[in-house]
């Protein structure tokens, strides 16, 4: 799968299941799309979900993970933009998801 074929598909799951399911924003970490830095929310990782997704969309959602973040650091997503991103929690910045 094209790294932007992931990348929608993993924007698409997240807006249908609704995720984050926790709403915890990380303020000052900037969205490098929009520019936000009040709107950037970490994702769950795949673990965390078995309970709360169906089987298929925990299957997608793991897959997913796994392909957009092979180094299994944080990823996130920007609220406004809907981004999925690279999250670097103790840097503080957030990457986009394309640029391996």
């Amino acid at each position: 799968m094209e790294i932007y074929a992931a990348l929608e598909s993993l924007k698409g799951l997240i807006l249908e299941c609704d995720l984050p399911r926790t709403d915890l924003a990380l303020f000052g970490i900037k969205c490098p799309y929009c520019g936000k830095s009040d709107r950037i929310h970490p994702l769950e990782p795949p673990q965390d979900l078995i309970a709360l997704l169906e089987r298929t969309q925990l299957e997608r959602y793991s897959d997913l993970w796994q392909r957009l973040n092979p180094s299994q650091g944080d990823l996130g997503i920007c609220k406004f933009c809907h981004n999925p991103l690279g999250l670097s929690l103790p840097e503080g910045i957030a990457r986009t998801l394309d640029s391996a």
